[in-house]
């Protein structure tokens, strides 16, 4: 297995363990993003996979043709808890230079893992792996005043 797989898979794990702690201590540490598999509307009758991630109100979904890509956030610590029960996904973050985002964190309940990440200015990346070709990834588009408190 590669480095990169075994980095997106131990992200799956990791992302599952934690979100029960991150929500606890959330609003201490930094603030929540929720990560999801979501269904594409626009494949029906044969729903379609994509990534939806959320915060403070703003949405972004990431599937082929999504016309709500990005989500804009501030530099500062974030928890991101992803929720998902299958096992032909996997999350990973890319950093703005293009290589993975060091990630601490655990899976907390079957499905969900969440992770504390630290993003800097720039646009990340959070995508499914072996799906990313095929549009399932959103942008972060890191901007303007880091976070207080």
């Amino acid at each position: 297995m590669s480095s990169k797989r075994r980095t997106a898979a131990l992200f799956g794990l990791v992302i599952a363990a934690a979100a029960a702690i991150a929500v606890a201590t959330a609003s201490a540490d930094g603030r929540q993003l929720v990560g999801e598999y979501c269904t594409n509307p626009r494949a029906m009758p044969k729903p379609g996979a994509c990534i939806s991630l959320s915060y403070g109100g703003q949405a972004a979904e990431g599937y082929t043709d999504s016309p709500n890509r990005v989500l804009t956030l501030r530099p500062g610590t974030y928890w991101l808890s992803v929720n998902d029960d299958s096992s032909a996904h996997n999350f990973s973050l890319e950093t703005p230079d293009g290589s993975d985002q060091a990630i601490t964190g655990g899976v907390d309940a079957p499905g969900r893992v969440t992770v504390k990440v630290h993003l800097t200015h720039g646009t990340w990346v959070l995508f499914c792996d072996p799906h990313r070709a095929m549009g399932m990834y959103v942008d972060i588009d890191v901007g303007g005043e880091g976070q207080v408190g």
